[in-house]
């Protein structure tokens, strides 16, 4: 991914017109945006790009000179398994760990986007939903020798995770030539939070000590993405 990104990143700078990177003379002629569709990706580093909006997919489509509309969208799974072996103070006994965690969660936005201007430097600003979604499970259990028996002590936790509301963003773009801008923007977003959240202790020895601890929570949430720098190829 990174390797083709470069590669798009070069082509934006060589594939302008001879001029405009130093004068930006290039500018999009009425009507010629109208119905271009754009893949964008961010600029992290010099020639360093990876996904825009921090997601696995960013779309937009001019529906007019003026006015575009964006999709961004993400999954994500991240899968963790390991045993451990634990030597205990004493040199004498030894006991073992599993310890297994799973995540995954998905993003998606939507957001009309309005530009004013009519040169190669614009100026765009907008909105629209946002919505989060993450659940993790993390699964431990310690096995401990006590005289003949093998005893275990197993902690599960499950969180359910879902935020919805509104990301709001104003940037400007600069048109390098026909296929490639550049752009920088600045989001901040207002969500409400549902967590869910079970946590639980089984104890092999002990029945009557095992206990389960279950969490909910309800919170509005106010975040900055902070200035994001992006490049948009358009076909």
């Amino acid at each position: 991914m990174k390797t083709l990104c470069t590669f798009l990143a070069a082509a934006a700078l060589l594939s302008a017109p001879a001029g405009a990177v130093a004068d930006g003379s290039y500018s999009p002629a009425p009507g010629e945006l109208a119905g271009r569709q754009a893949v964008q990706f961010s600029i992290e580093g010099f020639l360093t790009l990876s996904e825009f909006q921090g997601q696995m997919f960013s779309y937009q489509k001019f529906l007019t000179d003026s006015r575009a509309i964006r999709v961004a969208a993400g999954l994500s799974l991240d899968l963790t398994e390991s045993d451990l072996d634990i030597e205990y103070y004493s040199g004498e006994q030894t006991g073992s760990a599993e310890l297994s965690s799973w995540r995954h969660s998905g993003t998606l936005k939507v957001q009309m986007l309005f530009y004013q201007g009519d040169g190669p430097l614009r100026f765009f600003w907008g909105g629209g939903p946002k919505v989060t979604y993450s659940d993790r499970h993390t699964e431990n259990v310690h096995y401990s020798p006590y005289g003949d028996e093998l005893h275990f002590v197993c902690n599960t936790s499950d969180i359910d995770t879902w935020r919805f509301g509104l990301q709001g963003l104003a940037g400007v773009e600069w048109f390098i030539n026909r296929m490639f801008s550049i752009h920088a923007e600045y989001a901040v977003s207002g969500m409400y939070g549902f967590e869910d959240r079970a946590e639980q202790r089984i104890y092999s020895y002990d029945p009557d000590a095992d206990r389960r601890i279950d969490t909910t929570t309800r919170s509005p949430e106010f975040t900055s993405d902070g200035v994001r720098f992006g490049l948009s190829a358009r076909f």
